[in-house]
């Protein structure tokens, strides 16, 4: 676990970690970049690959894995993560919604794998089972059934189903042109082949040998993810890995450690009965207790312990703690520790930029440290704001003839490309107005 207080050094701490990891022969890391601060120009490496969610502007492309960009297909997600997206249970319909849905979906499973004449792996899947189907088919389908007339004794009727079913189809209709949502449904040809899957944990679970880009530190950016699905769509990338490990044989196995920035934003304390939310919270719960058997491992990132999982926290064996001011999340760490060394925390709010409190297994004694300054660097530098205010310097920068209010303006309104968005990210530090 690694935590701090903004400023106080977090980020690099991290990429610190990952510029000496990089250099082994047979790293294998997977980092979760929220906010796409590790994502810049200047973090490049050898043995760092660089990833990112595709945004409205990849969709409709063609060999997006093989170039960066990765598309999460909507058949990678379980039963209970799909009606979490679609369902709203205070409908009075909803049991009938959820029976038909899994009830088509299967079907449509099944009638993927008859099309590629898949009649042994037909007989064994279940609604789960991460295989390609077509679910324009299954809303045309639902779409039917919501719509259907029956023969009745005076004429036609409404079928059993009529009308039960509108507001489940609306959603998903909605949920399916929604272009920041295209990297889940606008799929194209190659993410609908049944291998994809396996090419897909290649790139993301390769090692430094394994990888096609020699890379064992994998950085994926989900900076342009929409907030409320987040914690489902990472909660995704963390289950296709840990069950992909789970089921390679012992022999096989390699094991892999997922960084998890800004955890307390997809692994938190508190959940508001969001059912998203949740069941990403459960795979990263199950890793944290069960993956050290299957070669699964996971740094909790944080600058607020006090609000990641408990449960998460709990199975941590090593905390590097940079300074943290808040009494709430000192406490969070003091307890985690075992009485004897719960003092060595007093230190936590006087910690100097860059310096650390080092206690696990991995220290022999709790250790106060000074982090040396990266050589790879993310853009998560403070602005200075007292010296930007004080000096002069270049008038026109923040006039609209610098092209600030143009630039942000036209940013916030229309897609980037990846190129575009590069450009942006760079000049953060002129243009932000927070």
């Amino acid at each position: 676990m690694i935590v701090g207080s903004t400023g106080s050094g977090k980020s690099w701490c991290v990429a610190k970690l990952i510029e000496q990891i990089a250099k082994l022969p047979m790293a294998n890391c997977l980092l979760f970049d929220i906010h796409g601060e590790y994502s810049g120009a200047d973090f490049k490496a050898d043995g760092i690959q660089h990833l990112r969610i595709a945004n409205p502007s990849d969709l409709g492309k063609v060999d997006q894995l093989v170039n960066g960009v990765v598309l999460l297909p909507y058949w990678l997600l379980t039963y209970e993560e799909m009606l979490a997206m679609l369902l709203d249970r205070t409908d009075g319909n909803a049991p009938n919604q959820t029976m038909l849905f899994s009830k088509l979906v299967f079907e449509q499973k099944q009638s993927f794998l008859d099309g590629i004449k898949e009649k042994g792996l037909k007989e064994g899947i279940t609604i789960d089972s991460p295989v390609p189907y077509d679910l324009a088919r299954v809303l045309d389908q639902l779409e039917e059934l919501d719509e259907e007339m029956v023969p009745g004794a005076r004429g036609e009727k409404a079928g059993p189903y009529n009308g039960k079913l509108t507001r489940f189809v609306q959603r998903l209709k909605a949920k399916c042109a929604d272009r920041r949502l295209g990297f889940l449904f606008q799929l194209s040809a190659d993410e609908m082949k049944l291998d994809w899957m396996e090419a897909f944990c290649l790139r993301l679970m390769g090692g430094s040998q394994q990888n096609p880009q020699k890379a064992g530190i994998k950085i994926i950016d989900f900076s342009e993810v929409p907030s409320d699905i987040l914690p489902l769509v990472i909660g995704l990338v963390a289950r296709v890995i840990f069950s992909f490990q789970q089921w390679t044989i012992r022999e096989l196995q390699h094991p892999i450690c997922l960084f998890c920035d800004e955890a307390h934003l997809y692994i938190p304390e508190r959940i508001d009965r969001d059912a998203a939310s949740e069941l990403g919270l459960k795979t990263f719960e199950r890793i944290a207790k069960e993956g050290r058997k299957y070669g699964v491992s996971l740094v909790v990132i944080s600058q607020r312990p006090a609000e990641v999982n408990r449960t998460v926290l709990s199975q941590c064996n090593n905390f590097i703690s940079l300074r943290l001011g808040n009494a709430e999340d000192q406490g969070v760490i003091r307890n985690l520790l075992p009485d004897n060394l719960s003092g060595v925390t007093d230190v936590l709010p006087i910690l100097d930029i860059g310096e650390a409190l080092i206690v696990g297994d991995a220290s022999l004694l709790p250790t106060r440290v000074l982090i040396d300054e990266p050589v790879i660097k993310p853009q998560s530098a403070t602005i200075r704001f007292w010296k930007e205010w004080s000096e002069g310097g270049d008038p026109t920068r923040y006039q609209d003839g610098g092209g600030r209010n143009a630039q942000a303006g036209e940013g916030m309104r229309r897609v980037r490309t990846s190129a575009e968005r590069g450009d942006l990210i760079e000049s953060a530090q002129y243009y932000s107005p927070f």
